[in-house]
């Protein structure tokens, strides 16, 4: 009788297609930290894009204990996003030597590489990593310690007076004390006996430790960040973010002046900055900067108006206009510009102003001064998700969280 002999699987899994998930990961990744303060995508969407982030380190997960033996070299890359695509999936797998391995790699490495780490440690849980990110926290050097205190702090294990996070808030690398301010920005020292070194990081040469420095104080209720931004305002390397935010902030008796200030701004910013006012006299201010003959302030001010409304007025699609001393071979690759139709805008406006007129901060057709309905969130963009939580926080009700960390 014929006999076969059972073939021998070296695998449970392909290993090319561990691969090409890590990949996928490394760059769905890329895209959601792109994502977070999206003008444009809901929170939906941004949930759709993390159940593909999930499906695919799950795919990586497949190869259990053996995917250190496949892509464990990876966490040498310089690419932050591929390593922290290996980790992340190494660290869920949760194999003793595979944390180890990540642990170790998280010791020794610098640059974008430690941020991948830093990451991918700061969104797994701290059952396996919390001894050694505290002791990161006071023994390792500056970099691995701000990422201590995040991944901490991110699972709200960080003490609001712990040793060395106040050095790390005004250290003199910037990507250390930008960092390190992410961690305080979850942890509200309000009610405590531990300041923040505010006035230290708003003197920092590098802006993000600034910006980062705001939004902590935004996102734990400082009352006197107003006024902050508004000194931040007239900083012209700062003034188009710190405008933005006091747009986002600014009670309706301060509107027209923030107003003001965005129609001194260049074309392009002054759509997207009045949409974050979100009131009906920067709907106004929109549709008077949609007749302009400047294609660039007439399409800026169409976003403005799609964001506010919530009602498409979409027109004829142009190339932007050739930037002053550009080389010409790049002019055909310009920007595609999408002008206003007039007439539709007309139309809508004749149809929905005096609703429009009776809201405050107007999003994709609601109202969000004072409340988020079932309906609404459906429909607003996350900055606009984000910016409603922030003024909830300083109105002393906290009742959305910020921004995720990572």
């Amino acid at each position: 009788m014929p006999v076969v002999a059972p073939l021998t699987r070296t695998w449970r899994f392909i290993p090319e297609r561990v691969l090409t998930h890590l990949e996928e990961l490394a760059y769905l990744w890329q895209r959601r930290r792109a994502s977070i303060r999206s003008d444009s995508l809901t929170l939906r969407d941004f949930a759709d894009l993390s159940e593909r982030i999930e499906a695919h380190v799950q795919g990586a997960m497949v190869a259990g204990a053996a995917l250190d033996d496949i892509a464990g070299s990876v966490l040498a890359s310089p690419d932050r996003d591929e390593v922290f695509a290996i980790a992340w999936a190494l660290l869920r797998c949760a194999a003793d030597h595979q944390v180890s391995r990540v642990l170790e790699a998280f010791r020794h490495t610098r640059g974008a590489g430690l941020t991948g780490l830093g990451e991918a440690l700061t969104l797994v849980p701290l059952a396996s990593t919390e001894a050694a990110l505290r002791a990161a926290l006071t023994h390792e050097s500056a970099p691995q310690a701000a990422w201590a205190s995040l991944a901490l702090a991110h699972h709200g294990r960080l003490e609001a007076g712990a040793a060395g996070l106040a050095g790390l808030l005004v250290h003199d690398q910037g990507t250390v004390a930008e960092v390190a301010w992410r961690a305080a920005r979850c942890v509200d020292t309000r009610h405590t006996a531990q300041p923040r070194p505010y006035a230290e990081a708003l003197r920092h040469a590098d802006p993000v430790v600034v910006e980062a420095a705001v939004e902590a104080a935004i996102w734990t209720g400082q009352p006197w960040v107003l006024e902050t931004l508004w000194r931040l305002a007239a900083v012209p390397e700062r003034q188009r973010w710190a405008l933005g935010w006091l747009a986002a902030l600014a009670p309706p008796d301060g509107q027209a002046a923030i107003l003001a200030r965005i129609g001194e701004q260049p074309a392009a910013q002054r759509g997207p900055l009045a949409a974050r006012l979100g009131s009906w006299q920067a709907l106004e201010q929109v549709c008077a900067w949609m007749t302009s003959d400047d294609p660039v302030l007439a399409a800026s001010a169409l976003h403005g108006w799609n964001r506010m409304t919530g009602l498409s007025a979409d027109g004829a699609r142009v190339m932007a206009p050739a930037v002053e001393g550009e080389d010409p071979a790049f002019q055909d690759l310009g920007e595609e510009l999408v002008l206003p139709e007039l007439a539709k805008v007309r139309q809508l406006r004749d149809e929905h102003g005096k609703r429009w007129q009776g809201g405050v901060r107007w999003c994709r057709g609601h109202d969000i001064r004072d409340s988020l309905s079932r309906e609404a969130q459906r429909w607003i963009d996350l900055e606009a998700r984000w910016d409603f939580g922030a003024r909830a926080v300083l109105a002393g009700q906290g009742v959305i969280p910020p921004p995720p960390s990572v």
